[in-house]
């Protein structure tokens, strides 16, 4: 094989597989990067058996053929190569020879012969997305995804396609988050639980401006764009019943200022209990207290103004929850809506319809 590609080209390719790359990897040659070319183009692949990621590079080949190489090293190389033309050529026992400018490596290769399978991509039907709709989408969920690993159908994203709307919803058990966008055209009904390593990938790719395409087979789900793709394997089990979570309406809504009320709350929660961060919320009308008490450092209260015309009431809840929750919103102002001391709460966008989070109360 040899290849002559340019080397920011290059590099752009091999920062989008990089990542798929486990550092510790049982099988040697998981640690590589696939490099396959063909007619005018390298094709880049990495995968740890559960997610892949395939990049194609325009390039002229004088000969075709593959080799593997290490992912880490290579990208830790070419980060370091001048803007300028970039050649690979595999030579006797896997060796490689790199060149750019005046550059030269030889680099140890594996063969491709024993580099797992990656599945091509192909699919039933495909759901077209805006790139940055999605991004959004992602950003308005993941912060929920739950890092217990005995609860595994929980440790991702529901990706899930009813009709002419698509859903994405994340829960740890304390909260959940959900995000809704209409689709153009019919989607069919599809759902999946897809792993959050891809779903970190998956924002990590897309851009935007531009389309994606994504589709979920029984057991994969795929994601599309010009010369790039994405596959992971879903994750087996049933996730929740999110529908029965979500508070349908609740009697007392409060509106404020979405920066106000995280940076008063991050003043407050640095006196809060460690560990679960409660924060106690005060209610009454036209305003809002935050009080946070800790036996070893002391206690620390602050009083916000909102518009809230109902009874004054009381609920706790961990104010790291709070805060990931507002975060995920743009929005200036955001509403919480409340029922009572023992209920959960919901917090979303003032402007915008489409996502919101529940979070469960503390008693504190």
């Amino acid at each position: 094989m040899e290849v002559h590609v340019d080397r920011d080209a290059f590099l752009k390719g091999l920062q989008m597989v990089h990542n798929v790359v486990e550092p510790r990897q049982t099988l040697p040659i998981l640690a590589n990067v696939l490099l396959e070319s063909d007619g005018d183009t390298l094709r880049l692949t990495a995968t740890d058996l559960e997610v892949g990621a395939r990049v194609s590079v325009p390039a002229k080949v004088p000969a075709g053929g593959s080799i593997t190489m290490s992912a880490r090293k290579l990208l830790e190389i070419v980060k370091e190569l001048p803007a300028a033309g970039l050649s690979l050529k595999v030579q006797d026992n896997a060796w490689v020879a790199l060149r750019c400018g005046g550059a030269s490596y030889k680099l140890v290769g594996l063969g491709a012969a024993d580099f797992p399978a990656v599945s091509s991509g192909e699919a039933a039907a495909w759901i077209t997305l805006d790139g940055k709709l999605l991004r959004d989408m992602l950003a308005q969920t993941t912060f929920a995804i739950s890092h217990d690993e005995s609860r595994y159908a929980l440790n991702g994203v529901l990706f899930a396609v009813q009709e002419r709307e698509i859903r994405l919803v994340a829960t740890d058990g304390h909260r959940l988050a959900l995000a809704v966008r209409p689709l153009a055209g019919a989607g069919g009904q599809v759902s999946g639980i897809v792993p959050r390593k891809a779903v970190q990938e998956i924002a990590r790719v897309v851009g935007t401006g531009e389309d994606v395409q994504v589709a979920i087979s029984e057991n994969q789900f795929i994601l599309r764009m010009p010369n790039v793709l994405l596959l992971a394997r879903l994750i087996e089990g049933a996730f929740p019943n999110y529908e029965q979570v979500v508070p349908k309406a609740h009697p007392h809504r409060v509106t404020v200022g979405r920066a106000a009320v995280m940076a008063a709350l991050r003043r407050v929660s640095v006196l809060s209990e460690e560990r679960t961060k409660p924060v106690k919320f005060t209610l009454s009308p036209g305003l809002l207290k935050l009080t946070a008490y800790s036996p070893d450092f002391g206690e620390a209260e602050e009083q916000i103004e909102v518009q809230y015309s109902g009874e004054e009431m009381t609920i706790g809840f961990n104010s790291r929850y709070v805060l990931d929750a507002l975060g995920a919103q743009s929005a200036e102002q955001i509403v919480m809506e409340l029922k009572d001391g023992l209920s959960p709460g919901v917090i979303k966008s003032f402007e915008e319809e489409g996502s919101l989070c529940v979070i469960m109360p503390m008693r504190i």
